[in-house]
């Protein structure tokens, strides 16, 4: 299998990701009254400090978390919540973490021991313990919370203030200040508000393209997406978006314009260059869009990132360089190409280099090979 993110593949499994689309009359944002928490599920109760909340309190402050046991980034933020929590105990600061999964998936979850931790009898459970551990398998509150707040992706925590209203919105990690904003009462809501609600608006802008998409409506995907660009031509993950729905629609002529300025964009990442180009291979070798102007611009833009490329990079780039030359129909070329990624390739990248220029030398002594070389 060959070693390499795919990329643009996540630009879309991130859009996907929660997706529900928000009508502006319902939009939770900054300054709404938060919703009433219907948490079915409590695992941990703050070691005893808290208890189940349904109606937040005047007066008191709340975050209110969400997360998943199989979202990485959301337990690597699992120790920073516990600290926050434990910093936070005594100035009526309560932490709710809620997920939506089974509670036996939690359950299990919590029994094993925490990654990386130098005490080696510690479990997700016992770091969990210092703050209000949930689960909510309806989903009740995932919809009255994050779906109602356009919010697509996880760990998000929300700020509920002294007045039971949202005071912020965002990755948990980076709530330290604003906590403690709202804690002494210099947060100042709504300057955060505005720019809070122009981001919540470009995402349901983005939930609404992606409805496109998944509905089949790729020209008008494409004609919304058109009009994002002209907003903000500089947003690369919207520049790539283009991409990828032109291959989709199996427009090989205007998806080697927008490849062709997507390269551009991306020339001083060799690396970066390198996963687009993959993915155009990806597409083309399944048939599902022809070979020509599109992977010819993927083949020189690739082998211009391996010459600008670190050692380390200069191998797998070379790869995508050889199946490029393959696909475009010069094996001998290819051969040369994969000869000389597999100099350079890593450990981990050796194997695959060196099966695939076996297949390589295999295809060149096929009968096939040899009668287009006599032509």
């Amino acid at each position: 299998m060959r070693i390499i993110s795919r990329f643009l593949l996540g630009i879309t499994v991130c859009l996907s990701l929660c997706f529900t689309t928000v009508r502006a009359a319902e939009l939770l944002t900054i300054g709404s009254t938060a919703p009433e928490l219907n948490v079915e599920h409590w695992l941990s109760h703050g070691d005893g400090k808290f208890e189940a909340v349904t109606k937040f309190e005047k007066g008191k402050v709340y975050v209110v978390e969400f997360w998943a046991t199989w979202c990485g980034p959301c337990i690597a933020s699992m120790p920073h919540i516990a600290e926050l929590q434990s910093h936070f105990v005594d100035k009526g600061v309560q932490i709710v973490s809620i997920s939506d999964e089974e509670l036996e998936t939690v359950t299990e979850f919590l029994k094993k021991p925490v990654r990386g931790s130098e005490d080696k009898e510690q479990t997700y459970a016992k770091l969990t313990s210092a703050y209000c551990l949930t689960t909510d398998p309806d989903r009740s509150t995932h919809e009255a919370y994050m779906e109602a707040a356009a919010q697509n992706g996880i760990p998000t925590a929300f700020v509920v203030g002294k007045d039971s209203k949202i005071d912020w919105i965002g990755h948990p990690m980076e709530i330290d200040p604003v906590l403690s904003a709202v804690v002494d009462g210099t947060w100042d809501r709504e300057a955060f508000k505005e720019k809070m609600i122009r981001e919540q608006e470009a995402e349901k802008r983005m939930q609404e393209l992606y409805a496109k998409v998944q509905s089949g409506e790729l020209d008008g995907a494409l004609k919304d997406l058109d009009a994002l660009l002209t907003e903000d031509s500089k947003n690369v993950q919207l520049q790539l978006f283009k991409l990828q729905l032109l291959m989709m629609a199996e427009k090989p002529d205007a998806a080697a314009d927008q490849a062709t300025n997507v390269f551009a964009i991306l020339e001083s990442s060799p690396n970066m260059v390198n996963q687009v180009a993959w993915r155009i291979y990806e597409t083309a070798a399944e048939g599902s869009i022809e070979t020509g102007r599109l992977t010819q611009c993927a083949l020189e833009a690739a082998a211009k990132a391996a010459a600008a490329a670190d050692a380390s990079e200069k191998g797998s780039i070379l790869d995508t360089v050889a199946h490029l030359q393959h696909l475009n129909g010069d094996i001998k070329a290819a051969i040369a190409t994969e000869e000389e990624a597999l100099k350079l390739a890593t450990e981990r990248e050796r194997e695959f280099v060196a099966n695939y220029l076996e297949e390589l030398r295999s295809a060149a002594q096929s009968p096939k090979a040899s009668s287009e070389e006599d032509k």
